[in-house]
């Protein structure tokens, strides 16, 4: 099992922050993250999963953030996705949130309120792969953050097992 974490933006990615390998029962799941300087980064963690961060967003506008999950196993692998953070208080509760997988959508609202709990979202077959995009967008009347007085964070783990 492999993670990779992209950025969709207009400009180049500049950096990779860090990666991390971990072994599990299924295969390998490894992370690298990307942080341009503009308020919303996925970033990879130490057991392979990922945390969001919001330090700056303006009203009306919205970033997305992928993670792709590779299957590097001979065998079909069932995932099951979890969110662990609180309720923002960025923008005044305003900031939200759209997670899905390979198009298909697992959490729409408010950022930091999907549930501490494993969702079962599939079968990830053998030498496959799958795609969770995080789409962070504040309303057009929502409060002005300025940049880097308010955060808002929540981590996503990934776990597989045989099917």
């Amino acid at each position: 099992m492999k993670i990779t974490l992209n950025r969709k933006l207009l400009l180049s990615v500049a950096s990779v922050l860090g990666a991390g390998v971990l072994a599990v029962a299924t295969g390998v799941l490894s992370s690298g993250a990307s942080a341009a300087p503009d308020g919303v980064r996925l970033v990879g963690d130490e057991s392979g999963g990922a945390v969001l961060v919001v330090t700056a967003l303006e009203p009306g506008d919205s970033v997305t953030r992928t993670v792709t999950i590779e299957n590097t196993t001979d065998a079909e692998s069932r995932m099951t996705f979890t969110e662990q953070g609180g309720p923002a208080t960025f923008a005044d509760g305003e900031l939200q949130v759209v997670i899905d997988r390979d198009g298909d959508e697992l959490y729409d609202g408010r950022f930091g309120e999907m549930g501490d709990f494993a969702q079962d979202v599939g079968l990830l077959p053998a030498g496959g792969s799958a795609t969770f995009s995080f789409t962070v967008s504040l309303p057009d009347d929502a409060e002005f953050v300025p940049a880097g007085t308010q955060r808002a964070e929540a981590s996503y783990t990934w776990l597989t097992g045989r099917s």
